[in-house]
């Protein structure tokens, strides 16, 4: 904004703009966004209509992760300059309470701050694609076969303590992450209640140590040296877990879904909201028992000769 030659009047050429783009085609489009969400507070910056055009003109100098930056930036630069000591205070008391969320991508603490519409489901979403994008890239390679992890032999008299362990830890993986499930559900609070931005937080960190041990758990299986007798169990134990693990990814995408149904006609109300229902299957291979005791009594008959 600067003077007129109107003393009444100022000329402004600022100018609201999207930081990801408003329709297919245009600059830092996210196609998993809703008309809303591009829309609202959180997906804005204000700038002067030069720096508009540059930004627009040139996405790959400017993403959308510099955007964030620079307005929240800004606004830190606007309270501590501009605001009166209570507004100072009360900004950075607003900052230190979500501390923990230092480190991610703009857009998490930016939703956190803003808590537009829908923001937990976005939230959690953002914060699952962040922390779980190298577990789900370190699987991909993994069932790719494209690296290797030296690990122990396992000798013939220790195979059947090796298949034990295994399984146990097999069936100890899945509970834990049921129940987190469940527990990140609940963090989103009741309808018409704000969500719980720590709890959120903290089941989306374990949520992302349990992939990570699940795995650790299929790194075990594909490259520990065992005897050429317990091959056949090891393949069937190999990805048995593993690959259900790949629906977990599909989870972000299913809180967006949840997302652009906002200012819909989804036919739910205050009264009688709609409930979602999302199914996450684990399970195992089918016919695994069978074909698992199958493999071990052929491996028992090899080795008892």
């Amino acid at each position: 904004m600067g003077p007129n030659s109107d003393p009444e009047k100022a000329t402004t050429i600022g100018e609201a703009a999207h930081i990801r783009g408003a329709k297919p085609g245009s600059t830092r489009f996210d196609a998993n966004m809703s008309d809303p969400t591009r829309a609202e507070i959180t997906n804005g910056i204000w700038l002067c209509r030069n720096c508009h055009v540059q930004i627009d003109r040139d996405g790959a100098q400017y993403p959308a992760d510099l955007l964030f930056a620079w307005r929240k930036q800004h606004e830190d630069h606007v309270s501590n300059e501009l605001g009166s000591r209570g507004d100072q205070i009360r900004h950075q008391i607003a900052m230190n309470n979500y501390n923990f969320l230092d480190g991610y991508p703009p857009i998490v603490q930016r939703l956190v701050i803003d808590q537009p519409v829908g923001w937990e489901w976005r939230l959690a979403a953002e914060l699952l694609r962040h922390l779980n994008k190298p577990e789900f890239k370190r699987l991909k390679s993994l069932q790719a076969g494209q690296y290797f992890v030296p690990l122990p032999s396992i000798r013939i008299d220790e195979f059947p303590g090796w298949v034990t362990e295994r399984v146990h830890v097999m069936s100890n993986l899945v509970g834990p992450l049921a129940k987190l499930l469940d527990r990140l559900s609940e963090s989103w609070g009741e309808p018409g209640e704000p969500g719980d931005v720590e709890e959120m937080h903290d089941t989306c960190v374990l949520i992302h140590d349990m992939l990570g041990k699940i795995i650790d758990h299929e790194e075990v299986l594909r490259f520990s040296n065992l005897p050429e007798e317990g091959e056949e169990i090891r393949n069937l134990l190999a990805d048995a877990i593993g690959r259900n693990v790949e629906g977990l990814a599909k989870l972000p995408e299913k809180l967006d879904e949840m997302v652009a149904m906002i200012d819909t006609d989804h036919g739910g109300t205050v009264e009688d909201p709609l409930i979602v229902n999302w199914t996450f299957p684990f399970d195992l291979p089918k016919d695994f028992n069978a074909k698992f005791d199958e493999a071990l009594f052929q491996y028992q008959r090899l080795t008892s000769r």
